[in-house]
């Protein structure tokens, strides 16, 4: 090739600078979002649907100094992410620095406290913000916009910060959000999400403080999303009824099988934009099941399938703590587990291999390669006018067992979801089944293919495509390329379904080019039928609480 002369390149230059800067707008997100019209999804301010894909790097202030940060926010851009979930403040329960009311309890990374002065106990007053600790808190939120990123703010984490609010009363806690949305208003890669194991919240005392938050938020900043998270194990924000006027997202907290929870807050009069904000991270155990790469896929699955059009937040243990991991091993239940695991595979040396490096060696992992498929997946079809098929007039048989509790590993439920229009159609079975889909519910011909959700490849289905009358049987075609049971049904009508409108973020830096592989024998033999229990509602407490006014 000619080389180019000086000359030539002093010309061209500032054109090349021009053309860079120009298609990195291109691909910037256009934040804030904001509910769509029918408000079942998300759009961003050019009205784009857009799907949320989230981390929850919770304790990246007090545990990541700049550098640090910035090659963590810079490879979760890079690889696809668009949300991150932090906690303004961080204190042991987060993994961050002591217990609150203790001295200096939440000091981010610097040494910086969040506060400067303290109330009786202690605990700091909230009305007094240290202003080098939220130049931190600037940092991030500039950075992870560079990026594409999106923070998931919460202001004041109710596993670790009880006291702290309670202390501080309604009204500094209102001052304290006006502060939060005074000073975060004009940047537009924000959303508010109050509470994080919020146990406490049919205390009226307790929701009141953070209500008063929120308030003082919102008298500010109109400008961003917000939701809750209320309690463990299973919730959705919804369920405090004095958060229906003022989210604009109802958020979904589960460790059962995610589809319940899902419908639950779907089914919801007050109709908003469902998230799925958290469930069983990679590399955890809650309540004895531990976060594998297929527990990983029924949550995210399920839930979409089952209407959180918004999106899905994932996290994983060393991404959320910034830890070694070596500690981990220390907590309840875990280290039972893995000599359990272990031992009974005779794998003795292998018990703490996975331990030995820190977080970043864990940004890479088949949890996070596999969740960014999923977008792929959906964002590059019309997920948003999905509906969740509740009465099975298109999956008719076939689909398992309805479970709304229990571990995610031992439910066999498949769910399905369907565009109004007939165009497009998307079945999640987590076991080997024989599906029996009513292709009547289709505008035209229908096109079907195997997803293998594990390697981003499809596969095609003999005698597609199928005309758009009677039923069919589709039996999974074995496992799948991790040597599991679960695959993704794809049904598009011929003509239809197939327009792809992307979420504007950065593409994930992995090969998942979809290649149509070995064809599986569609079987045409009975299928199992089961009925689903009834999905159960939730039990708010209806105490009404005022907005609080400026003091």
């Amino acid at each position: 090739m000619r080389k180019l002369d000086r000359p030539t390149l002093r010309a061209i230059f500032p054109l090349l600078i021009s053309l860079a800067l120009v298609a990195k707008a291109a691909a910037t997100p256009a934040y804030p979002l904001k509910p769509s019209a029918n408000g079942r999804y998300l759009v961003d301010r050019s009205n784009v649907p857009f799907l949320i894909i989230g981390d929850a790097p919770h304790s990246i202030l007090a545990n990541l100094n700049n550098e640090d940060a910035t090659r963590y926010l810079t490879n979760r851009g890079s690889n696809g992410f668009n949300a991150l979930w932090i906690e303004l403040l961080c204190d042991s329960y987060t993994r961050g620095a002591g217990t609150e009311g203790s001295p200096n309890y939440g000091r981010d990374v610097n040494g910086n406290n969040p506060f400067t002065s303290t109330l009786p106990g202690g605990y700091y007053d909230l009305t007094m913000p240290n202003p080098a600790y939220w130049s931190h808190v600037d940092y991030i939120v500039q950075t992870a916009a560079a990026n594409g990123l999106q923070c998931v703010f919460t202001p004041l984490d109710q596993g670790g910060w009880t006291q702290t609010s309670l202390r501080n009363g309604t009204n500094r806690c209102y001052q304290y959000g006006q502060f939060l949305g005074d000073r975060y208003k004009n940047s537009p890669n924000i959303i508010w999400n109050l509470g994080n194991d919020f146990q406490n919240w049919r205390k009226q005392q307790n929701d009141a403080v953070i209500l008063a938050i929120a308030d003082g938020i919102e008298s500010v900043d109109t400008n961003h999303l917000m939701t809750i998270e209320l309690n463990s194990m299973v919730s959705e924000s919804q369920d405090d009824p004095n958060w229906i006027s003022r989210i604009t997202a109802n958020g979904v907290y589960t460790y059962y099988p995610t589809y319940d929870e899902t419908l639950v807050a779907y089914n919801k009069p007050n109709i908003m934009p469902v998230l799925f904000l958290e469930e069983h991270y990679e590399y955890e155990n809650v309540g004895g099941e531990f976060g594998t790469p297929n527990v990983l896929r029924r949550q995210e699955y399920w839930s979409l399938t089952s209407g959180a059009l918004a999106g899905h937040m994932y996290g994983n243990h060393y991404t959320w703590t910034f830890t070694s991991g070596w500690h981990y091993l220390r907590t309840t239940g875990v280290k039972q587990y893995f000599k359990n695991f272990f031992s009974s595979r005779n794998w003795y040396n292998l018990s703490t291999w996975t331990f030995t490096s820190g977080w970043q060696s864990h940004l890479q992992t088949t949890g996070m390669r596999e969740l960014m498929y999923f977008k792929s997946f959906f964002s590059s079809r019309k997920w948003y006018n999905l509906i969740p098929d509740q009465s099975h007039t298109l999956l008719t048989a076939g689909y398992g067992t309805y479970t709304p509790g229990g571990n995610v590993s031992d439910s066999d439920y498949a769910t399905a979801a369907k565009t109004p229009d007939g165009t497009l159609a998307v079945v999640y079975t987590p076991v080997r089944h024989t599906l029996t889909i009513a292709l009547n519910n289709f505008s035209s011909r229908v096109t079907t293919r195997w997803y293998d959700p594990t390697a981003n490849t499809f596969m095609a289905i003999p005698g597609s495509p199928f005309p758009n009358i009677g039923t069919h049987n589709f039996t999974t075609p074995g496992n799948n390329s991790r040597g599991d049971p679960d695959w993704v049904l794809l049904l598009q009508a011929q003509g239809g379904g197939g327009t792809p409108t992307p979420t504007a973020t950065a593409q994930p830096t992995l090969a998942a080019t979809a290649t149509p592989t070995a064809t599986p024998t569609s079987t045409p033999t009975a299928t199992p039928t089961a009925t689903p229990t009834s999905t159960p509602s939730a039990t708010p407490i209806p105490t009404a609480t005022p907005r609080v006014t400026p003091p």
